[in-house]
């Protein structure tokens, strides 16, 4: 019973891993690193899988962590130390169940680049010698639809947001957008009423290649959308072929990956140590398979979605997951702490 009991722990971590990797914060910042850096296939993969190796680094550290803080603590709990650990683990699914619930802990992702249902608006722009079609997303956020596009006519490019209904447009306070930069680069936008459309209070840095993620609040939670924007350049701008523009193009890419790799690996998978509580009564032995499982999880299901995005597959319907990943984990997190109480000993 207890290798069976083990064994279903460590399943239970492959998918909490595997599915926590699937965020697209996880493989979205990579994919548009290596268009805007244009990196091979190959060599976008390789950078995934250097910084995934970090994420699992950090998160197996705070696992050590847990694991000997269980181990000392068991010394002198003795039999007592399961119900400890197992109640403790269903306190966790039951937050997270509760959060799901309440509509804290679900999100919707819609992937945009060439992801986009709208319309391009061609119009020229000068920025810097090149020349910028302006991109309309066309978002379905279950109470509307609505048109986000990057405005640049004659004025600072700002994020503008129109209804395709016009009772359905939101209130201001409503909608925030968050970009994401290749290189790991965050900015937070706010927006004000205008004269049928809402637009962001802050202009938009070039270049306009980033994912945007607009959060919609109704209620006591809030929507979640993602989409894609790449500079569309009519005139290609020359790549260096000097050796100073050649040192120069791998200084960059080493501050991108550097950036990336600082990203993901002070962001460890906290869902994950709930998986190593769970373990502490089978040693270090317990915490080296899950650490195992935790890493192959981890670094393939980065890898993999990396590679299907990178692949043409930008409509990855992960909506589900997205939605209900609290109320997913809560249940796994659940599970363990009854197999611990019931299995366990």
């Amino acid at each position: 019973m207890t290798e069976t009991f083990f064994l279903s722990i460590m399943v239970t971590g492959f998918v909490v891993a595997f599915a926590h990797a699937a965020i697209p914060t996880h493989w979205l910042p990579f994919v548009l690193a290596g268009r805007g850096q244009r990196w091979s296939k190959a060599k976008t993969l390789m950078v995934v899988a250097l910084c995934g190796s970090g994420h699992v680094l950090f998160t197996t550290l705070l696992g050590a962590l847990v694991v000997w803080l269980g181990i000392e603590t068991s010394k002198w709990t003795g039999n007592v130390f399961p119900w400890i650990a197992g109640s403790a683990l269903i306190l966790f699914g039951l937050y997270y169940i509760v959060r799901q619930m309440r509509g804290g802990g679900h999100g919707h992702h819609h992937f945009g680049g060439s992801h986009s249902h709208g319309t391009h608006d061609h119009g020229s722009h000068d920025h810097g010698g090149h020349d910028h079609a302006s991109e309309t997303k066309r978002i379905d956020t279950g109470h509307g639809v609505l048109l986000l596009e990057v405005f640049e006519d004659g004025v600072p490019p700002r994020f503008r947001v129109r209804s395709a209904v016009a009772s359905a447009l939101p209130r201001a306070a409503a909608l925030t957008i968050e970009t994401l930069r290749p290189g790991g680069a965050r900015q937070i936008f706010s927006f004000a009423d205008r004269d049928g459309f809402l637009e962001s209070l802050e202009e938009i840095p070039e270049p306009h290649e980033f994912t945007a993620r607009i959060g919609l609040s109704h209620g006591d939670h809030a929507h979640h959308h993602e989409v894609f924007f790449e500079e569309h350049q009519h005139t290609a701008a020359p790549r260096p072929t000097a050796i100073g523009g050649k040192a120069a193009i791998i200084k960059t890419d080493g501050a991108v990956i550097a950036s990336l790799f600082t990203l993901l690996t002070f962001s460890p998978c906290e869902g994950f140590l709930p998986v190593y509580l769970s373990g502490i009564s089978y040693g270090w032995m317990g915490f080296v398979l899950l650490s195992a499982v935790l890493a192959v999880a981890t670094v393939a299901g980065m890898v993999v979605f990396t590679w299907l995005t990178m692949s043409g597959m930008e409509r990855l319907r992960l909506e589900f997951l997205e939605r209900y990943e609290s109320g997913i984990l809560g249940a796994l997190i659940l599970f363990l702490g009854v197999g611990i109480i019931f299995f366990g000993f």
